[in-house]
């Protein structure tokens, strides 16, 4: 079995809020070519913990990214591949109602689905504006780890992150041909 977390480069809070800056930036640029007609996704993994990147995970979300991708037609596709973790922005050929619920049955049926974060953007007085599970009347997501409520599990932290690391570390080896 291939540990997972053994590579990447660490990351620190300040590294991942100069991301998180870069990504809003992004998607404001994107939201303004937006199309009646389209949807802007933003697609990452949520990793516990400072390694956030390295071979094994870009695998898991390019292969991912294809899964959720398959039926849909996309107009732009943009790749960051940086320390703070893989991420895309889509632009794609379908309304945000339609994409959110692609995204939401992604996440919660794919092997792999849970590892995801795939937001789907409308703007809101010059501000990204994510819809959420809760705009579609759906439960909001659960804990990879033991199927309660992700906020509470991790308001509360009540598994480690060397917990949840080595969970994700079995789930992508049982799931992954190529590692």
């Amino acid at each position: 079995m291939i540990d997972i977390f053994s590579k990447g480069i660490s990351q620190d809070i300040t590294q991942i809020l100069k991301s998180r800056d870069m990504r809003v930036k992004e998607q404001l640029v994107l939201l303004k070519k937006l199309k009646s007609n389209q949807s802007l996704i933003n697609a990452k993994l949520n990793i516990p913990g400072p390694i956030k990147n390295n071979t094994y995970l870009i695998q898991v979300f390019c292969d991912g990214l294809k899964r959720f991708l398959q039926e849909s037609k996309v107009d732009y596709q943009l790749i960051w591949d940086v320390a703070t973790g893989p991420e895309a922005f889509l632009i794609l050929n379908e309304s945000a109602e339609t994409s959110k619920q692609t995204a939401i049955e992604f996440e919660d049926n794919d092997n792999l689905g849970r590892l995801f974060d795939i937001d789907v953007l409308t703007e809101n007085e010059g501000v990204p504006h994510p819809l959420s599970r809760n705009d579609f009347h759906q439960a909001g997501r659960k804990c990879i780890m033991c199927n309660q409520p992700a906020k509470v599990c991790a308001r509360s932290r009540k598994h480690s992150v060397k917990e949840m690391q080595n969970y994700i570390n079995e789930l992508i080896n049982k799931n992954m041909e190529l590692l």
